[in-house]
């Protein structure tokens, strides 16, 4: 009895991972950042928001290409369980999984591209839309991202 139940509980485990069913508990990281294709200085900007090892948030900016006055600047900060469940609360996985990678013209006539990145344990998902538009169904979670680029990126 207790070896069947052993193996429907695997082969239930091995089905989900090969359907790549996401849920939220199952998110490593959120990543969310801006570039800009004709430009000088620093053109790219991200935050990239771990769950495992440990929560933190990692701030980057950097050029397009190598700018001796503009070196790539990378730091890290803490982020609490709590910042973690109240971001992860504002994004439906599935509906994400099911956007388009590329939403819009990011980046048309230098008007600058926004990217939002989940990874999971088993699939990770990059969704690309034009800077400063939202996306149905997740304006709050883009308002958010955008917050915590603007509060992290901008002190470094």
């Amino acid at each position: 009895m207790l070896r069947r139940f052993i193996f429907c509980f695997l082969l239930i485990n091995c089905l989900i991972l090969i359907n790549g069913k996401c849920i939220r508990k199952d998110i490593l990281s959120i990543s969310s950042g801006t570039s800009f294709g004709r430009c000088v200085g620093y053109c790219r900007r991200s935050i990239n928001i771990k769950s495992s090892p440990k929560y933190e948030l990692i701030t980057l900016k950097e050029p397009n290409y190598i700018q001796t006055d503009y070196p790539s600047v990378e730091k890290q900060y803490s982020f609490s369980i709590d910042q973690w469940k109240q971001l992860i609360s504002l994004v439906d996985p599935k509906s994400f999984q099911q956007l388009d990678e590329t939403i819009g013209c990011p980046d048309c006539a230098d008007g600058g591209a926004e990217w939002i990145e989940i990874q999971w344990f088993n699939k990770t998902k990059r969704v690309h839309f034009e800077k400063g538009q939202l996306i149905k169904g997740f304006e709050d979670f883009i308002n958010q991202l955008r917050n915590l680029r603007d509060q992290y990126v901008n002190n470094i």
